[in-house]
């Protein structure tokens, strides 16, 4: 049973209530306020105490850079019972480091990696494997690098991360974890902001955000974010304007069960920069501006996704709910391609060429996800479980159509003239492709949380998933990849925990991975057998202050078997579409320590941070390969930490902030070349000044003090290497009413 106390603050530490009071609304076992606002209220309300058994993760409003639970296990879990690595980026920390994106509020969590795949394509990455789950409200979806837009953070309430394997819930995927969104969902009485956000590189956008009863008791209502961005970035030519709509009803269909329908959209319209930037063919740093863009002057991409989402929740009394969640996506998505690939030739400055494609993807993507979840007695305790299902088909249409480039596309790097690709390319260099693609995957799930003692529980549980895979040429009526199916695949999962004082508990966890290889292929032509391998980790979390501050270490080891192995080099005629073949016959490993702090650590002082050591190995690999890191562009020591702290006294109006990023040494190696990032740091600042109770205006200074670096490596002295963006200054003036 969770405590909530509500005392007097300054109004200026509350969130204006419609009915002359200022609220802030609270996840479980935090400190919440109520102000009285208005002349006819007294001054000061004598102290409530309100007890409530049931656990809320929601995060706006709350002020804080914690939450009492996270929703990554389907139903709320507080966070010290969750046996797994698991971080939330709060509302609050989200805004006070100016994050509007998904890219970049993974940058900010604890042992996350993100890697540029060109001006919008990023890839994720932990404990040096790739994360390509993302959920959405806990229903699953297919992430993919090409046109794999980051989703824009307006309409969400928190970011939600698990570092380790999560196919328990999402099925097959990568050892590397999950990011849940959860959104923002309607509140019960009106509540309206609005910002404008102004900054370097021509950056300006403007949010609006408004929850609306519909009717006079708030068991109908609205919420609708609209946003728009308009920027360039620090590189040449490259600009981009987002737009975002977000709308939800919600009904209350009686005291126990409710209904939400929404809708999300998303346009992205870019000049994008592909290719990143080369090396020297030693791969040797060539030390270009980084404001350098190589690609041509016809660059430009259109992105549009528009989602449709439904959800129903009921509860059975107080002990067990139902949740279900429906969601679908159309991709609608536009490609002309002008990008630069080629090591440069130390002596000439020759080696660079411009590449056209133009491409089209037209997708349609499915999820459903269904769970049961409760409480009930036996042996003289409480036991909790959850039961569930999920199922996600994605199909999308690509086409691809590689033009000729005058002159091969060659230049020179030194004397680059965008203006000499200006006219986009008409004559195809080859055939053009258009595939099918198709995903499915569908299973049950299902997890028992056993109390052995007051102290000491066992969580044990299990999925089983079918994934079928295909890939239709439809341009010679054959498949890419046959059609696929891996069915009856079982992912165990088990713990132990055990609460040896009110503020800790220590666990060890096991999970199980399975990954699917089916579009590589084997001498025979038969696709590969899933990976397959083990996790463990051991950890203490611990809840403190009320569960205003959170902390957790936990030791971590991966080990995954039959990865992809490349036997012979394309072409090879076991490959339907005449490329490498691969034996299951790869071993990889990935160990080390993860640790965590966020919360309060006293009145107005809030903090988020953590270290991740880590190193991995392959153990059994090709010749070049054996012993060597899997992921060297993986640092082996990852430190982030953001601060903020409100002054005291006469100065109260005023919070001071900021936070750095710190790594070690990164590399990749191309044949004998090494192409290397060596150990930095990026710090960040921030100023909030609180003009009155609904005006904030507020400063931030990214990578003060300019500091040039590669935030991304390329894997071959061709290109794929990103600059870290160098010293920006946003400005932003927030109004709630």
């Amino acid at each position: 049973m969770s405590l909530v106390r509500f005392v007097s603050l300054p109004a200026s530490a509350a969130t204006r209530h419609p009915h002359g009071l200022q609220a802030v609304a609270c996840a479980a076992a935090l400190w919440c306020s109520v102000t009285a606002l208005a002349q006819e209220v007294p001054a000061t309300l004598g102290t409530i105490e309100v007890r409530d058994d049931r656990l809320d993760a929601t995060t706006e409003f709350t002020g804080s850079y914690t939450t009492g639970a996270s929703t990554l296990n389907k139903t709320a879990q507080a966070l010290k019972e969750t046996p797994q690595s698991v971080t939330v980026i709060t509302r609050q920390l989200l805004d006070d480091q100016n994050v509007r994106t998904l890219e970049d509020a993974l940058r900010t969590a604890p042992g996350m990696l993100i890697q540029d795949g060109s001006s919008y394509e990023r890839t994720y990455f932990s404990r040096g494997f790739q994360v390509d789950s993302v959920q959405y409200d806990g229903v699953p979806s297919v992430r993919t690098n090409g046109f794999a837009v980051s989703p824009d953070l307006a309409a969400y309430d928190r970011v939600e991360v698990l570092r380790g394997p999560a196919g328990l819930f999402t099925g097959a995927g990568s050892p590397g974890g999950t990011v849940n969104l959860v959104r923002k969902r309607p509140l019960k009485f009106r509540q309206s902001s609005a910002q404008v956000t102004v900054g370097s590189f021509d950056t300006y956008r403007g949010d609006i955000d408004l929850s609306l009863p519909m009717n006079d008791s708030g068991s109908l209502r609205a919420r609708i974010v609209a946003a728009h961005e308009d920027k360039k970035f620090f590189y040449d030519r490259a600009h981009t304007q987002r737009s975002l709509f977000y709308g939800i009803v919600e009904a209350d269909l009686g005291p126990d069960t409710t209904l939400g329908l929404g809708l999300n959209y998303e346009k992205n319209d870019l000049v994008p920069m592909y290719g990143g930037l080369p090396r020297y063919t030693t791969g040797a740093d060539i030390g270009l501006p980084r404001s350098t863009n190589l690609n041509a002057a016809w660059a430009l991409t259109n992105i549009e996704n528009t989602t449709v989402f439904a959800d129903l929740n009921h509860r059975f009394g107080n002990d067990w709910r139902l949740k279900a969640g429906l969601s679908y996506m159309k991709e609608d998505n536009a490609d002309h391609s002008g990008s630069n690939f080629g090591a440069v030739d130390p002596a000439t400055g020759s080696g660079q060429s411009i590449s056209a494609f133009d491409q089209k993807l037209r997708g349609e993507q499915t999820a459903l996800d269904v769970s049961l979840a409760g409480s009930f007695d036996a042996f003289g305790r409480r036991h909790d479980l959850l039961v569930g299902g999920n199922y996600m088909k994605r199909d999308y249409d690509l086409y691809s159509q590689l033009l000729a480039v005058p002159g091969g596309g060659r230049f020179n790097i030194f004397d680059f003239n965008p203006a000499s690709f200006s006219n986009f390319p008409t004559v195809p260099s080859r055939a053009a492709t258009n595939t099918l693609n198709r995903t499915e995957q569908k299973g049950v799930y299902g997890s028992l949380r056993f109390a052995l003692t007051d102290r000491l529980k066992l969580t044990v549980g299990g999925r089983v998933s079918a994934t079928e895979n295909s890939v239709l040429n439809q341009v010679t009526g054959l498949y890419n990849t046959r059609p696929y199916k891996e069915t009856s695949q079982f992912t165990p999962f088990a713990a132990l925990s055990w609460d040896f004082g009110p503020e800790w508990t220590a666990y060890a966890s096991y999970a199980e991975i399975f990954r699917s290889q089916s579009n590589q292929f084997t001498l025979a032509g038969t696709p590969l057998d899933p990976a397959t391998g083990q996790n463990y980790e051991i950890g203490l979390k611990g809840s403190h202050a009320g569960g205003r501050l959170n902390s957790a270490i936990a030791l971590f080891r991966t080990i995954e078997n039959g990865r992809a192995l490349q036997v012979q080099a394309s072409p090879c005629p076991g490959s339907p579409t005449a490329g490498a073949c691969f034996a299951n016959d790869s071993k990889v490993r990935s160990q080390g320590l993860d640790t965590e702090l966020a919360g309060q650590l006293m009145p107005g002082w809030q903090v988020a941070g953590g270290y991740t050591y880590n190193r991995t190995r392959y153990l059994r690999d090709t010749t070049a390969n054996a012993s060597q890191p899997l992921s060297s562009f993986t640092p082996r020591h990852l430190f982030k930490l953001w601060s903020t702290h409100q002054l005291p006294g006469r100065l109260s109006a005023w919070t001071l902030g900021g936070g750095v990023t710190v790594q070690s040494l990164a590399y990749k190696l191309n044949g004998t070349a090494r192409i290397e990032q060596p150990g930095y740091a990026v710090w960040a600042a921030r100023a909030t000044y609180r003009i009155n109770r609904n005006l904030t205006a507020a400063l931030n200074v990214n990578n003060l003090f300019d500091k040039t670096y590669y935030q991304t490596l390329g894997g071959s002295t061709g290109g794929g290497n990103w600059y870290g963006t160098p010293r920006s200054v946003t400005a932003t003036l927030q109004a709630a009413f």
